[in-house]
C-alpha cells in the first residue's frame, strides 16, 4: 500500500494564505471590526448573534467546500487575460455564499431571540456566553498545542532498554531547567527595557519557577518511566522543553497583567497573537491530526474555512468580554491560567498514553524479530525431479511410473467379464 503523503505545518499555511480563498480572510476581519463596534456601542446582543451566525455559516461551508458544486461557489480561479475590474468581480462573487448565509442565520437568531420575541430570555444570556467561550478557547489553545506537539514528535525506530545506572532524568530535567531559565530572562528583561521601565522585579522568575516545580512533581513518575528506553526518553525529552516554554509563556503573560507592565496596545497584540496561533493550532490538528495522516472531515483544502470559522468564534468572545465584562484584565488572566493548567495536565496524560504505545510497539517488534522462521518444503522443478525418482527407487529399479511414459490410447481396455465362460452350466443350489 502507497504511504500517503504527510500533511505538514506549512502545505496548511499555504493553503490558509491562498489567493483562491484570501477575500474570506478580508470578510472577517471587516465583519468582526463592525460587530465589535456594534459591542463596544452599546448592542452587544445584536453584536453576539452576528458573530455566532458567521462563525456557524463557515462551519456549514468548511465540510461542504469538499464537493466541487460548493467549492466552485466559494473559491476564485484566476482568469487568463481578465482586467482588474473583472478579477475583481470574481473574487467578490465567492463571498455571496458565506454573506448570504450568515445574514440569514443572523435575521433567524434576531427574530427568535431578540427583545420581545419567544426566544428572548436566551437571547440575553448569549453575549455573556460567547464572553465565557473565550474560557474554552484558552482550554482548547493548551489541549491543541499539546497534542499537536506531542503527536508531531516522531518516535526513533530503534531503541533499547537502558542500564538501571543510567536511566536518570535528571540530565533532561537539567536542560529543560536552563531553556526555561534563559527564557524567562530573556522575555523578562526584553519588556523590562522596552517599555522604558528600570525597575527590576523577581516576581517573573518567582512564577516560572514555582509552576516549574509543579510542573516537575506532578510528571515525575512518568519521566521516570520514559528514561528507562532511549526512545521514549528521546521523545519525552523533546516534548518537555516545547511545552514547558510554552508554560513559562503564559506565566509571564500572568505576571505582566498582574504587575500592570504591559499596555492595552501591548495586551491586544499579544491576545491577537495568541488568536492567530490557536486557531492555527487547532486547524493543523484536526487536518492533519498531526502526525501526518489525513482527515476526511478537515482537509487542507477547507482549511481556511475551518479557520475562518474559528476566528468568528475567537472574536466573538474577546469583543464580548471587552463589553460585557468590567475587568477585562482578570478575564484574560483567568484564561491564561487555565492554558498553564491544560498544558500541564496534558504532560501527564499524553505523555502516560504515548509511552505505553511505543513500549508496546517495540514489544511487539522484538517479538516479531525473534520468531524462528523454518524453511519451506522444496518445491518441485524440472532439475530436482530425477533426484526425487532416484530417492524412489528400490534395488536399482523404478517402483513408480514415470509420468512421461508413452500411453497407447487406441488399446481396448480389459472388461471385468472378459476372460468369463458364460456357455459353461451353472449349477444352482436349492
Amino acid at each position: 500500500m502507497e504511504e500517503e503523503t504527510p500533511l505538514t505545518k506549512m502545505a496548511i499555511i499555504r493553503s490558509l494564505l491562498s489567493p483562491s480563498t484570501a477575500p474570506h480572510l478580508l470578510l472577517l476581519v471587516i465583519i468582526a471590526s463592525l460587530l465589535h463596534i456594534m459591542a463596544k456601542v452599546g448592542t452587544e446582543q445584536a453584536a453576539s448573534f452576528g458573530f455566532i451566525s458567521f462563525s456557524v455559516a463557515y462551519i456549514l461551508l468548511a465540510p461542504a467546500s469538499n464537493k466541487d458544486v460548493f467549492r466552485k461557489l466559494i473559491t476564485f480561479e484566476k482568469l487568463e487575460q481578465a482586467s482588474f475590474a473583472d478579477s475583481m468581480k470574481e473574487r467578490l462573487k465567492i463571498l455571496v455564499l458565506p454573506l448570504a448565509f450568515g445574514l440569514l442565520l443572523w435575521g433567524i437568531m434576531s427574530f427568535a431571540m431578540g427583545e420581545g420575541n419567544t426566544l428572548s430570555d436566551v437571547g440575553t444570556i448569549i453575549p455573556p456566553a460567547l464572553g465565557f467561550l473565550f474560557v474554552a478557547w484558552a482550554a482548547a489553545q493548551g489541549w491543541f498545542f499539546a497534542f499537536a506537539t506531542s503527536n508531531s514528535i516522531k518516535s526513533p525506530e530503534t531503541g533499547t532498554l537502558k542500564d538501571a545506572s543510567a536511566h536518570s532524568p535528571v540530565p533532561s530535567l537539567v536542560t529543560t531547567s536552563t531553556l526555561m531559565i534563559v527564557m524567562t530572562i530573556l522575555v523578562t528583561e526584553a519588556f523590562r527595557f522596552g517599555l522604558g521601565n528600570n525597575n527590576f522585579s523577581i516576581w517573573p522568575y518567582v512564577a516560572s519557577f514555582a509552576v516549574f516545580a509543579i510542573s516537575v512533581r506532578i510528571t515525575w513518575p512518568l519521566r521516570q518511566k520514559a528514561s528507562t528506553h532511549t526512545a521514549t526518553h528521546a521523545v519525552a525529552k523533546r516534548w518537555f522543553h516545547v511545552t514547558q516554554l510554552f508554560i513559562t509563556w503564559h506565566v509571564l503573560s500572568i505576571v505582566r497583567s498582574i504587575d500592570s507592565a504591559s499596555s492595552n496596545t501591548l495586551i491586544f497584540i499579544e491576545e491577537l497573537v495568541l488568536m492567530i496561533f490557536t486557531v492555527f493550532m487547532a486547524i493543523w490538528a484536526l487536518t492533519s491530526k498531526a502526525d501526518g495522516r489525513k482527515s476526511t472531515l478537515f482537509t487542507k483544502d477547507n482549511a481556511l474555512f475551518w479557520g475562518v470559522a474559528f476566528g468568528y468564534g475567537y472574536a466573538g468572545s474577546v469583543a464580548m468580554i471587552t463589553s460585557v465584562f468590567d475587568d477585562l484584565t482578570a478575564v484574560l488572566i483567568g484564561g491564561h491560567i487555565l492554558v498553564v493548567a491544560t498544558v500541564v495536565w496534558a504532560q501527564r496524560s499524553l505523555l502516560d498514553s504515548r509511552i505505553n504505545r511505543m513500549f508496546k510497539d517495540f514489544d511487539i517488534k522484538e517479538s516479531v524479530e525473534s520468531i524462528d522462521i523454518k524453511p519451506q518444503p522444496e518445491t518441485l522443478t524440472e532439475e530436482n525431479i530425477p533426484e526425487i525418482k532416484s530417492d524412489l527407487s528400490v534395488d536399482g529399479e523404478e517402483n513408480v511410473e514415470s509420468l512421461g511414459d508413452p500411453v497407447d490410447w487406441n488399446q481396448k481396455p480389459e472388461s471385468i467379464g472378459d476372460e468369463t465362460n458364460w456357455e459353461e452350466d451353472i449349477e444352482l443350489l436349492d
